[in-house]
């Protein structure tokens, strides 16, 4: 029997026969639909020294079944001007498809495919390793990549968090195809998935279309809290680079604190846009840098509010002043109520126009019901937002930003004894 969800009334679930959760967003108006599977396993559930798996896994799903190669899937898909997608981060996988409404039922019936019968071919495995191989290499040798990954080190260690999503070439190489199988059929099954169609769809329709993916018996891994490091400074020197690639962050909370809404505010006038308080100090006052914003993640028990910005080797000292200036100004201001008022429209305008796109709604649903267990409707995240105070803002900076001992991930033409003294004084 299908359930609908407060708000429009067009958001609908029905859990299947083997467990699959189905859940339908009606929008008439669309003449496509975005059709996702999304499983509770990302590279934090990656089993120990064999970082990369579920990463790995997302790129064999798309390799062949017990009946279809390769090249076979990709006809299907666009013989169905259907476009076939997947990504893995740190706590989801999700397999996806864009396509015309009225080839719902074929694109349906391949994605049920190729999640029910993957072959893990042999030879297929072997190449795909060669990809990821050239994927890992490809984010340790890009500097923007590098220190993101570096900074999630510092905050994590050695847990599952602060390891890469794509794993090492150590780890992808010891991945063997008996592991990837007996992986993929002990965790990603029907019971411990979500599949959320959103377009001009009938909810009846969708559940009769992926009733067939009944794979039952799974369980998702149980995953071990996290943990965060005293606060550190990782550095890689890269001597060719004309520029330092500097990314700081403060612990935060997770994505299930009803904070998140205030917290989103305070990135946005942190270092949200260009009327920010660190693009118009750092950029627009000062010239220092080119790039500089702030950005939030946010995990099932654990999160952080980031710093990332770019500059010149002989600038870095007057940027990380102007930035822990900037920051000491919040800290005495909190937040006004112009920065607030404005602050608050443009994070609710992201969320509005984002909401235009098919696949950032299915994908909004799908975080929603893995990270909550429910669905939180577009309307209900706008009424959060109507109904938060500047003084819960306010709040946040005291909590979080309460001073100038950040994580930190560093490259560049730089060495430790340089940039540590400059985070840490």
């Amino acid at each position: 029997m299908a359930v609908e969800f407060s708000g429009t009334g067009e958001i609908q679930a029905t859990r299947v026969p083997g467990g699959l959760l189905v859940i339908s967003e009606r929008l008439p108006y669309l003449k496509s639909v975005s059709l996702g599977f999304a499983f509770r396993l990302g590279s934090r559930d990656d089993p120990p020294g064999q970082e990369g798996t579920a990463h790995l896994i997302e790129h064999m799903i798309f390799k062949g079944t017990e009946r279809m190669d390769a090249r076979a899937i990709n006809v299907a898909a666009e013989s169905c001007g259907a476009e076939l997608n997947a990504f893995t981060d740190k706590e989801a996988t999700c397999f996806y498809a864009r396509a015309p409404v009225d080839k719902l039922k074929e694109v349906a019936g391949l994605l049920v495919e190729i999640l029910g019968q993957p072959a893990f071919v042999e030879a297929e495995l072997r190449k795909e390793k060669e990809v990821v191989t050239e994927e890992i290499r490809s984010n340790e040798e890009d500097p923007e990549s590098c220190a993101i990954n570096l900074l999630l080190s510092a905050l994590y260690g050695t847990s599952p968090l602060g390891k890469p999503v794509v794993g090492t070439l150590n780890s992808v190489d010891r991945i063997n195809r008996q592991q990837l199988h007996n992986f993929y059929h002990q965790n990603y099954g029907a019971n411990c998935a979500v599949a959320v169609a959103v377009g001009a769809v009938e909810h009846q329709q969708v559940v009769n279309y992926l009733a067939g993916l009944n794979r039952e018996g799974c369980q998702t891994p149980v995953r071990a809290p996290s943990s965060l490091m005293p606060p550190q400074t990782l550095i890689r020197t890269r001597r060719e680079l004309s520029q330092v690639f500097v990314c700081l962050a403060k612990p935060a909370f997770s994505y299930a604190d009803p904070r998140r809404y205030a917290l989103s505010v305070l990135n946005t006038a942190l270092g949200g846009g260009v009327s920010s308080r660190l693009f118009q100090r750092l950029r627009e006052e000062e010239g220092l840098v080119y790039s500089i914003g702030s950005f939030v993640e946010l995990y099932e028990d654990s999160g952080l509010l980031g710093i990332y910005f770019v500059a010149e080797k002989r600038k870095l000292k007057r940027c990380i002043t102007a930035l822990k200036d900037e920051l000491a100004r919040l800290r005495q201001e909190k937040i006004t109520p112009e920065e607030f008022a404005r602050s608050l429209t443009m994070t609710r305008s992201a969320l509005i126009l984002g909401a235009e796109s098919s696949i950032n709604r299915m994908m909004r649903i799908a975080r929603s019901y893995l990270l909550l267990g429910k669905v939180t409707t577009l309307e209900e995240i706008i009424d959060a937002y109507n109904q938060l105070k500047r003084e819960e803002v306010a709040q946040l900076v005291d909590e979080i930003l309460s001073d100038d001992r950040f994580f930190a991930g560093v490259v560049g033409p730089v060495q430790e004894q340089e940039i540590r003294p400059l985070l840490t004084q």
